[in-house]
């Protein structure tokens, strides 16, 4: 079963939030302290292994701290059912729904959820709890176990009775047959002291009571198995618990892989804090592999909390959810929908997008022009890395992505400490995508372009410089930019060689031939190696403005009624292949 909407109100952080999560992998991503842990509380209230009440909650539970903010949290499933605290109608308002009726007697366990919290540390016996991971699907194995029956002679018994007698004789024959007077004493004592003292603490007759010391409970072995750890080369074993955090989060990654594949089935949610704790770059890939594979194949819905760019992909955009929070608002969710991207598009070039089937292959091609733009032009990972970032630029290439952060070093300007993230695009064809995503987000944007105006493809440089204009709010009075720093971009008018021609470095720039300027790695290393550093002026103006970006911005898709872009005529519906950026 999927969760299909979250609604949560007046809990800690969180004055009101309504979503709906995708069916396959969630990311929430944000800042320390948006809130990010107090959404996944929420759900795990109503979820975890604690059945939902509101005895034992606090002033501090309750947004602002104001007992009068009462909580609500609610849970909709695709089947139907719906969970609900309401702390609103009584102390104990914990319903269950099914398509808005109330009901009675029905299993909340099989709608319980498995997490993984940011304690990644094996304990030296497994846990017994029934909604841990392992707990859950030991449990089931020993079920199996108590139910199977063997011969004994003449008679049928139950394997674990078999199991306990034969136990007993070995315990008795072997453990407690200290042939030694001392020994028989100090296990005789050991055992009345622990019968009598017990008796007393639980205030019971000491001949009504009595102390067995087993090697293991047959009924219920689970709780006493440990994970052992057998290093073949260097000859050695180890408990898991004895081992480095890394290893213990790898394990901790097994047993959730483990226990996908062979317990839930896709019907139960996994919820994950910081995924990425303690494991290496390399394993945090394959990590999300596994989730991927997991939601794709075993068809598992997963929610995961997360400050690694690995664990993001830009072909998967519309799983980010950006966590943000501000005094009046508390903690909310940005997140870019395809469907809104799809329509924005459609609307643009005045396109039909279909219904049914055609709309999920459009969506899909939808995600491939993306994953295709950030995988072919530009940095990956400096691009899913802005998505943490504070505020951001986008640039075209490789020269502008080398020299603003060398420039802004020399003027003493610590980009990095004030979360600025710079991500190359590959070229000005991108630029549109890359800040339409970051806009939804509400990731505010300084554009660095170059206007072309030397080059030859003057019609097609100067559609791509007014598009721009557009979604940058900017009442252009030429089709070219002026090389003036603005409130949120700088485009030169003809490129970036050009500007840093004008502001002193010679032999960067071929006005004859702007192709053969010098670009890139060795346009940066020429500027380096350069006896004395001339800074150009705009790269104050740039700085000054992005700080001054507000911290959250609009987004700027054209939003419309969905139902009126549907599919009308054959020669007028939505082609990726037409679309200019």
């Amino acid at each position: 079963m999927k969760i299909t909407e979250i609604h949560i109100k007046n809990y800690k952080s969180v004055k009101e939030l309504n979503f709906k999560p995708n069916t396959g992998l969630n990311a929430f991503i944000g800042e320390n302290n948006t809130g990010k842990s107090n959404v996944f509380d929420a759900i795990n209230w109503l979820l975890g292994p604690i059945y939902p009440t509101f005895n034992s909650t606090k002033k501090s539970d309750h947004y602002l701290g104001d007992e009068k903010n009462k909580i609500f949290i609610s849970l909709e499933f695709d089947n139907g059912y719906t969970f609900e605290l309401d702390e609103s109608k009584s102390k104990y308002n914990f319903s269950i729904l099914k398509n808005g009726q109330y009901q009675r007697d029905v299993n909340r366990e099989q709608f319980c959820c498995a997490y993984i919290g940011n304690e990644r540390t094996i304990v030296d016996y497994l846990p017994s709890d029934r909604w841990s991971l392992l707990g859950r699907l030991l449990q089931d194995i020993n079920k199996k176990f108590l139910e199977e029956k063997i011969q004994d002679g003449e008679k049928e018994v139950k394997k674990s009775e078999k199991l306990k007698e034969d136990l007993d004789k070995i315990r008795d024959n072997l453990l407690f047959s200290v042939e030694n007077a001392e020994g028989k004493k100090i296990m005789s004592d050991f055992i009345n002291i622990i019968k009598k003292e017990s008796a007393e603490q639980l205030n019971r007759s000491i001949d009504d009571f009595e102390v067995n010391l087993n090697l293991y409970d047959p009924w219920d072995f689970y709780r006493t198995l440990q994970i052992i750890v057998n290093e073949k080369d260097i000859g050695l074993k180890f408990q898991a618990s004895q081992l480095g955090m890394g290893a213990q989060a790898s394990i901790t990654v097994a047993i959730l892989k483990a226990y996908s594949e062979i317990k839930l089935g896709g019907e139960n949610p996994i919820f994950i804090d910081e995924l990425e704790l303690f494991l290496h770059p390399q394993a945090q890939r394959n990590f999300y592999k596994i989730l991927r594979k997991l939601a794709k194949d075993k068809n598992i819905q997963i929610f995961y909390t997360t400050h690694s760019p690995y664990f993001l992909s830009l072909e998967y955009f519309d799983e980010i959810f950006l966590v943000r929070k501000t005094k009046e608002r508390g903690t909310y969710i940005r997140n870019a929908d395809a469907e809104e991207f799809l329509n924005d598009w459609a609307i643009r070039y005045s396109k039909n997008i279909s219904n049914g089937v055609k709309k999920n292959e459009e969506l899909e091609k939808l995600r491939l022009h993306y994953k295709e733009a950030y995988e072919q032009t530009s940095d990956s990972m400096a691009s899913t890395e802005a998505f943490f970032a504070k505020k951001i630029i986008l640039v075209e290439g490789e020269s502008e992505a080398l020299l603003l952060p060398y420039f802004f070093n020399e003027i003493g300007f610590d980009w990095i400490k004030e979360r600025i993230a710079i991500v190359k695009c590959g070229s000005k064809n991108e630029l549109d995508r890359f800040y339409r995503l970051y806009a939804e987000l509400g990731a505010p944007c300084f554009v660095v372009f170059d206007g072309d105006k030397d080059k030859n493809d003057d019609k097609r440089h100067k559609e791509i410089n007014n598009a721009l204009f557009k979604i940058l709010k900017e009442n252009a009075i030429s089709d070219f930019p002026d090389n003036k720093v603005k409130n949120n971009y700088l485009g030169f008018q003809n490129d970036f060689n050009f500007a840093l021609q004008e502001a002193g470095y010679i032999d960067v720039y071929n006005k004859n031939d702007p192709k053969k300027s010098i670009k890139g790695l060795s346009l940066f290393l020429k500027i380096k190696n350069q006896n004395s550093i001339k800074v150009p002026s705009l790269v104050n103006e740039i700085k000054d403005k992005i700080l001054n970006l507000y911290d959250e911005i609009e987004s700027v898709l054209i939003k419309n009624n969905s139902n009126n872009l549907v599919e009308e005529e054959a020669d007028n519906n939505f082609n990726f292949e037409e679309i200019p950026f």
